[in-house]
């Protein structure tokens, strides 16, 4: 059954009348999409903050402020999958508001916290927000709709994802520029507020549950397993290269990663209400969607890490300059997000996906040909730039929409958050992959690091057009679309 064929648990605004269900559920996007805003930008402003904060914490090593976004990191893999679960089994609407105000508390606690330890300890309450938030606020909002709008719909919330992660390093240069580091962690809470009524007043409330269909108990030992196991796997890549990839701590978190990891593969395939329905994996388009997606991101956020990194050490550009620069293949995406979900609607997904990812790909060989130290921001970075935001807008957000486009409804909360798992999984995995080739050189030896991180990128974006093209469902109904039953 597909995604938009039965209800899940939460009412459909569509009972009130065409008109009036439209226009609620327009409403209701509006405020997902405002949620997604909010964390793509708290994830990628807060690396704009890091030197400030090396000057604010003096004596503290580079090692523990990286925490700072390290540990907002893990926290979102860790908890993502508890938090799609969670909203499937309470309701979606419950789990977006009581998110929304886990979010708030990591940022007020954030932007008062007096050590360090403290900010670090803030940014995994927000993170948590984070966890319950994004993977309830699409759930809820893609009952609303009908079938073939869904991927312009998940296209449109992904978009104000990608919207946040572009005005994020500006805006936060901006507001380093005007005030302290406090004023970048603090300016969210209005908005996020304001996300929070706005849920409040839009999102459909849950029905009341069946007394003659009692809830099955929640999987704990699989919840506390797939914590340990995407937790410490994720540790295990962004510590590493400060322990030591051969240090008994690392070691030992590993062993421990891969002990809860069958642990929780064991309970996953006997529980009666797994934490992951493992069934997801037999729904080729989401497996394969899923996986291709990884493998962009990786790549995507190993080639964000390096570009300020080039940019101050062999151009010389400020903190705000990079903010600058970086922005126009991220503010690119935007339009190109929004048609490619209309595209995608009406011819499918897999031409688009393919086209998508082949652009990103060639937009990193650019970067990894061109950018040298002789070359100008126009020739050496931008082309590149833009590709890459060209190719992620037409992939991001029908990406999202192709992995879900076979999940019954009433998975569509831990199929989300398993989707974006992976996601944010790949996101982190591509950061230390990047910092473990770099190292720490300096000078012509970084340039040369930087160029082969650059090519290894190119490996790893390469890798999810060749999965759309082999893998994906080629299958088309008879309006155009693809079927919406392929496995």
């Amino acid at each position: 059954m597909g995604v938009g064929a039965a209800r899940g648990d939460d009412v459909t605004a569509t009972e009130a009348g065409p008109t009036e269900g439209l226009r609620r559920a327009n409403q209701a996007l509006m405020v997902a999409a405002a949620a997604m805003f909010l964390a793509s930008f708290v994830t990628t402003a807060s690396n704009i903050a890091v030197p400030v904060l090396e000057d604010a914490f003096p004596g503290t090593p580079l090692s523990t402020i990286s925490w700072v976004i390290s540990a907002f990191n893990v926290t979102q893999v860790t908890f993502m999958l508890l938090g799609g679960r969670l909203a499937d089994r309470w309701g979606r609407r419950p789990v977006f508001l009581a998110g929304m105000l886990v979010f708030c508390l990591g940022a007020a606690l954030s932007a008062v916290a007096p050590a360090i330890e403290l900010v670090i300890a803030a940014r995994v309450v927000q993170a948590l927000g984070v966890a319950m938030v994004l993977p309830s606020s699409l759930a809820a909002v893609l009952p609303l709709f009908p079938l073939e709008r869904h991927a312009s719909v998940v296209s449109a919330w992904g978009a104000m994802g990608t919207f946040g992660s572009a005005v994020a390093p500006t805006m936060a240069a901006g507001i380093l520029a005007l005030g302290d580091w406090r004023m970048v962690f603090a300016t969210v809470i209005p908005f996020a507020l304001l996300a929070w009524w706005g849920g409040k007043a839009r999102l459909a409330a849950p029905p009341p549950r069946d007394p003659a269909s009692p809830a099955r108990p929640l999987d704990v030992v699989g919840a506390l397993a797939g914590t340990v196991a995407v937790g410490g796997s994720a540790l295990v890549v962004v510590q590493g290269r400060h322990w030591g990839w051969t240090s008994t701590p690392l070691a030992l978190v590993a062993l421990a990663a891969v002990v809860a990891g069958a642990v929780f593969v064991r309970r996953s395939l006997h529980h009666p209400e797994p934490l992951l329905d493992l069934g997801l994996l037999g729904v080729r388009s989401f497996r394969v969607a899923t996986l291709a997606a990884a493998f962009v991101a990786t790549a995507t956020a190993s080639t964000w890490f390096m570009y300020p990194l080039f940019m101050t050490s062999v151009w010389g550009y400020s903190i705000f300059h990079v903010g600058l620069a970086i922005s126009p293949g991220a503010v690119a995406m935007i339009p190109i997000a929004l048609v490619a979900g209309r595209v995608a609607d009406r011819y499918g997904y897999r031409q688009l996906l393919l086209a998508g990812s082949t652009l990103s790909t060639l937009g990193v060989a650019w970067l990894s040909w061109r950018l040298v130290p002789g070359s100008t921001y126009v020739t050496g970075f931008l082309p590149g730039t833009l590709l890459i935001g060209s190719g992620s807008g037409l992939m991001l957000g029908p990406a999202n929409s192709a992995a879900l486009r076979d999940v019954p409804e009433a998975k569509l909360g831990a199929a989300n958050a398993a989707y974006n798992t992976m996601r944010f999984l790949g996101m982190a995995l591509g950061v230390a992959v990047a910092a473990a080739v770099l190292g720490d050189s300096q000078g012509a030896e970084r340039v040369a690091a930087l160029h082969r991180a650059l090519w290894l990128s190119v490996a790893m974006m390469a890798t999810g057009p060749l999965l759309i093209g082999l893998a994906y469902p080629r299958a088309r109904s008879r309006s155009g679309g693809e079927t919406a039953s392929v496995r």
